[in-house]
């Protein structure tokens, strides 16, 4: 439940890449981030999503 069939997945990825986004791996925003940043100290292990969309 949940998922978008592979037709459907199709046109929305198509739709964002229009709009000018990059569609990526859901996963690959949980590898860790070792680059610069203003996370604050509390957070030990950065991800890419702690890099992009904050602390959620």
């Amino acid at each position: 439940m949940g998922e978008l069939d592979e037709a459907d997945l199709a046109k929305v990825t198509r739709a964002l890449v229009e709009l000018g986004y990059v569609v990526g791996a859901e996963e690959l925003v949980e590898l860790d981030y070792d680059g610069p940043s203003r996370l604050p100290w509390h957070v030990g292990r950065p991800s890419w999503w702690h890099r992009f969309f904050g602390l959620v």
